[in-house]
C-alpha cells in the first residue's frame, strides 16, 4: 500500500487507527440518512447488530444559521445508548462546516463531511458527491476539519469514472488528515434506477491504497453480502442503508442477539415504535416513513390499513393499525429464510443487480423469476414513476377534502338572528 507524505504521516495514520480502536472496531454501521436515520431508527439498529451510527445528513449553513433547524435534526441521545455516533455534514465552505463541526463536535465521536449526496439537491446547493469534481476544493475542506474541530474527521465518497483518480484523490483526503474514509462503490451517476451494482473490485483498490480504516458501502442487502463484501474488499467495516430501512435486523440476519428468535416485519414494526416512545422522532412523518418501508408488503395489500397509517396523528393511532398489519404476516419477504420472497420487499424491487463472483454483471431475480427493474424498459419505469406520483397526489388531495369536511363538521353552528 502507497504511504502518505510527511514525516508526521505515520503518527496520522496510527491516530486513525487509535481512533477506530476506541470505538470498539466496528464492523457493521448504519448510514447517514435524511429524515431516516434519526434517534431511534439507530437506537433500534444498536440493539440488532449495528456498531457504529451516522446522523442523518446535517446542512452546515442551516445548522449555523437556524436553531430551530439545528433542534429539528441533530438529535444525540443523552445517555449514552446512541454511540458511538459520527455527525455528517454537507456544504463547501470551509469556515460554515468548521463552524457546525464546532457545534456538534461534543455530543458525537467524529464528523463527517457529506461527497456522497448524488442528488439534484446537492448540485444546486454545491455540495456531496458534486464536491469531488471539485477535488482542491473537496480536500481542502478535509484538512480544514481536521485541523479545526477537536474530535477526528471523516469523509464519505463515491467513486469517480476512473478507479486510479478514485485511488488518488482517497489518498489525498488520507494526507489531509482524515481518520476514515467510507467508500460507496457506484459513481454519482449511478442513482436511483440507474445504480446497478456497487463496484466491490474498486473499494478494494482503495483499501489497499490506504493506511486509514476504509468502510465499504453499496450493495449489502443481506447477513451474506456483509460477509462477503468484507471478504472481498478487505474494508475495516460494511455500512448498509436502504437494505437497513426495511430490514433493521439485516447485520444479525433477522435473529434476536438476546433470545435467538426469528425477527419477522411486525416484530421490527413494534420494536421500532417502541424505542419511539423513549426517543420521539421530530415528527410521526418520520415514524410513518419508517413503516411504510418495514411493512410494505402488507400494506400492499391492505390499502384501508394504509390509509389509516397515513392519518394517524399520533403513536397511539399508529401502533393498533400495525397490529393489524401483523395479521397479515403471509404477505412478508421473509429476510434469510428459505422463504424469502423478493417480491415482497421494499428495497429488492428496487436491487437491478448483482456482481458476480467473477466480476460480471448479473440480473437479478427475486422469488418466482420475477425480473427486476433493470429488464424494464427506461419508458416502462418512467411510465411507473409518474404513475406513483398521480397516485401519491390523488391520496393527498382526498385527504385533504376528508380534512376540510371534519374540520365543517365540527365546527359550532353560527345561530342566525
Amino acid at each position: 500500500p502507497g504511504r502518505p507524505g510527511g514525516a508526521h504521516a505515520p503518527v496520522m495514520v496510527a491516530s486513525a487507527w487509535d481512533f477506530w480502536r476506541s470505538i470498539g472496531s466496528p464492523r457493521h454501521v448504519c448510514a447517514p440518512m435524511v429524515d431516516q436515520s434519526e434517534a431511534a431508527f439507530r437506537v433500534l439498529t444498536r440493539s440488532l447488530g449495528v456498531q457504529l451510527a451516522y446522523t442523518p445528513m446535517l446542512h452546515a449553513r442551516l445548522m449555523v444559521e437556524a436553531p430551530a433547524y439545528r433542534a429539528h435534526t441533530f438529535d444525540p441521545e443523552p445517555d449514552g445508548v446512541d454511540r458511538p455516533l459520527v455527525a455528517q455534514l454537507a456544504g463547501h465552505d470551509a469556515s460554515v462546516l468548521l463552524a457546525a463541526g464546532r457545534l456538534v463536535q461534543s455530543h458525537v465521536d467524529a464528523v463527517d463531511i457529506n461527497f456522497g449526496c448524488p442528488q439534484g439537491i446537492a448540485r444546486k446547493g454545491r455540495y456531496g458527491a458534486f464536491l469531488l469534481d471539485e477535488p482542491e476544493l473537496a480536500v481542502s475542506l478535509v484538512r480544514a476539519l481536521a485541523e479545526g474541530l477537536d474530535v477526528p474527521v471523516t469523509a464519505k465518497v463515491r467513486l469517480l469514472p476512473s478507479v486510479d483518480a478514485s485511488v488518488a484523490l482517497c489518498r489525498r483526503m488520507q494526507e489531509a488528515g482524515a481518520s476514515a474514509l467510507c467508500v460507496h462503490g457506484r459513481t454519482k451517476e449511478q442513482n436511483k434506477h440507474r445504480s446497478g451494482p456497487a463496484d466491490w473490485a474498486a473499494i478494494a483498490r482503495i483499501v489497499e491504497a490506504l493506511d486509514i480504516p476504509v468502510i465499504a458501502n453499496g450493495g449489502i442487502a443481506t447477513a451474506d453480502d456483509v460477509a462477503e463484501c468484507l471478504a472481498r474488499t478487505g474494508a475495516a467495516a460494511v455500512m448498509s442503508s436502504e437494505a437497513l430501512l426495511e430490514n433493521p435486523a439485516l447485520f444479525c440476519a433477522n435473529v434476536d442477539p438476546d433470545s435467538g428468535a426469528y425477527l419477522d416485519q411486525p416484530e421490527l414494526a413494534r420494536r421500532y415504535l417502541r424505542v419511539c416512545r423513549q426517543l420521539p422522532p421530530p415528527t410521526l412523518g418520520h415514524v410513518r416513513s419508517h413503516l411504510f418501508k418495514l411493512l410494505h408488503a402488507p400494506l400492499r395489500h391492505q390499502p384501508l390499513l394504509r390509509e389509516d397509517l397515513l392519518e394517524a396523528t399520533s403513536l397511539d393511532d399508529v401502533e393498533p393499525v400495525v397490529e393489524r398489519l401483523a395479521a397479515c404476516s403471509h404477505h412478508q419477504p421473509a429476510f434469510h429464510t428459505p422463504r424469502f420472497d423478493a417480491a415482497a420487499s421494499w428495497y429488492w424491487r428496487h436491487r437491478t443487480a448483482a456482481v458476480s463472483a467473477d466480476g460480471e454483471l448479473g440480473e437479478t431475480r427475486g422469488a418466482g423469476g420475477a425480473s427486476s427493474p433493470e429488464s424494464r424498459s427506461r419508458a416502462e419505469l418512467e411510465a411507473a414513476a409518474l404513475e406513483r406520483r398521480d397516485r401519491r397526489r390523488r391520496e393527498k388531495k382526498r385527504r385533504r377534502r376528508q380534512r376540510g369536511a371534519a374540520s365543517v363538521a365540527a365546527a359550532p353552528a353560527v345561530a342566525v338572528l
